[in-house]
């Protein structure tokens, strides 16, 4: 018993030191929130833009992020629009119909086909850039829509500062409001484009070029060894190599551009384990050159968090499965003062995690509302524990994996690969989440108010998140939890 209370002991310390980085960013957050919005620099000389528009099985939003894109405001002689479509569905009947009307009207625009996805998105952005002689590089995915002055407000900085290798902008979500996935989706990703990218920027620390709403400076991205292919996350990959080179990211917080968020609980798995599996592949790539002294420790804090936080989500399982046997040393009498401590610690680590997500929301909305939703995000949190834990584990064992797309604006008929070990990982999501809700009851009757809340939404999280992704591999449509009044009428 006293091994298991240790090992317990030491993962609840993990946890908070994750905490006391989110306090750091907390007070990061409001001792530079004057520096929210930054003076743009003058433009001497307008550089050649490309516009590289990466899509792959996009119907439905293809035509839109290519319109939105000819709308851009740069002298026409300056600007120029790849659409690099590896599709093989009627994606690219669309985009040849949009490029070919665009051109007939005066538009600089490619439609470019390799024939093949060598390297998925990472290949294909660099096949472009050998086609194009251009200076910088904006990227939007097939989901985006770049607002109208979006290179009038980013390619002034890279111009002023040689040392600025990329302009990262914040997004938005133009379906964060249609129902309670989405918005528990949207609360979760705020953590990181309201807070974390922020305050990275603002105290100079190491921060990923999120791959899309953002320029590259061409100089600076070959200079790196540009684009390359060995992971599913290309742009954190990029992002270290090009600090590795002594440039930085700069992040545009009050730049916005709005995006989608996946509408179905399969889509938003096949998100999560891309970026999951993606960030224990660059880690498992790098993590020698974090034992190099002339790398800040600072930045290699960051770059963990980044790379290897999902590590948090199988911790996190196994100190879930010790809390019976610790809940029950507890009210043996055992070690007072120890769970006394550990107590006070746990509810701190609450307390601090979701103080970062009511921030986090609540600057991206401003409304006092926003704080009621909190525990709808940390049950989304919770959610993710199985379908992480399972991606992080083969990216850190060097499982390449292929880029799975995320389906959006509502697709149906999707085709689901692997399906046996998706059912696999939503009955685990099940069993799981009947688990935790099981130990959350316990806790009540205990009369641990707090841990039966906390256990109590991620239960409801991971029942929610495994009956629908279930249900939806089966050909099963999961009715949406709406609540707005647009979507209620």
């Amino acid at each position: 018993m006293e091994v298991l209370i240790f090992l317990y002991a030491i993962l609840l310390v993990f946890f908070t030191l994750v905490s006391f980085r989110y306090l750091y960013l907390i007070v990061g957050f409001f001792n530079n929130l004057k520096s929210w919005s930054l003076k743009v620099p003058p433009l001497r000389r307008y550089p050649k833009v490309c516009v590289q528009l990466p899509v792959y099985n996009e119907p439905f939003v293809v035509e839109r992020v290519i319109r939105s894109s000819a709308k851009l405001i740069w002298p026409r002689d300056k600007l120029e629009i790849q659409v690099l479509d590896d599709s093989n569905d009627e994606t690219s009947a669309i985009a040849s119909r949009v490029v070919r009307e665009l051109s007939q009207k005066g538009i600089n625009i490619r439609h470019i086909r390799r024939g093949n996805r060598e390297g998925f998105k990472a290949g294909a952005l660099k096949y472009g850039m050998e086609l194009s002689d251009a200076e910088y590089f904006a990227i939007f995915d097939a989901d985006f829509i770049p607002p109208e002055d979006f290179l009038i407000k980013t390619i002034p900085f890279l111009e002023n500062d040689p040392k600025l290798a990329a302009v990262q902008t914040r997004w938005e979500f133009i379906n964060g409001e249609s129902n309670l996935f989405t918005k528990a989706q949207r609360y979760m990703l705020n953590l990181h484009f309201v807070l974390e990218q922020f305050v990275r920027s603002r105290k100079n620390l190491w921060l990923t070029f999120n791959g899309t709403a953002g320029v590259l400076k061409r100089s600076a991205l070959e200079w790196a060894g540009g684009w390359e292919t060995e992971t599913l996350t290309e742009d954190a990959d990029l992002s270290f190599r090009l600090y590795k080179k002594g440039y930085k990211i700069l992040y545009l917080p009050d730049v916005t551009c709005k995006s989608e968020l996946p509408d179905s609980s399969v889509a938003f798995k096949a998100q999560q384990r891309r970026w999951a599996k993606g960030g224990a592949q660059v880690f498992r790539k790098y993590y020698k050159e974090l034992f190099n002294l002339n790398i800040p420790f600072s930045w290699k804090v960051e770059f963990l968090f980044q790379s290897v936080g999902n590590v948090g989500y199988p911790l996190g399982m196994i100190l879930l499965t010790l809390l019976p046997f610790v809940l029950y040393a507890k009210f043996m009498g055992y070690y007072p003062e120890i769970f006394l401590f550990m107590g006070i610690i746990a509810v701190f680590d609450i307390l601090i995690v979701w103080l970062s997500f009511a921030i986090a929301n609540y600057y991206y909305s401003r409304k006092i509302s926003e704080f009621a939703f909190i525990p709808l995000g940390m049950a989304i949190v919770g959610a993710s524990a199985v379908n992480n834990t399972f991606a992080f584990l083969e990216g850190l064992m060097g499982d390449r994996g292929t880029f799975e797309r995320t389906p959006k604006a509502g697709d149906r008929g999707v085709i689901i690969n692997d399906v046996s070990k998706k059912l696999e990982i939503s009955r685990f999501e099940l069993i799981w989440g009947l688990y935790i809700t099981g130990i959350s009851i316990f806790s009540v009757f205990l009369n641990q108010l707090i841990l039966g809340f906390v256990l109590g939404v991620s239960g409801f999280g991971l029942l929610w998140l495994g009956s629908s992704s279930y249900l939806q591999i089966l050909g099963y449509e999961f009715p949406d939890m709406v609540f707005d009044k647009e979507a209620e009428a």
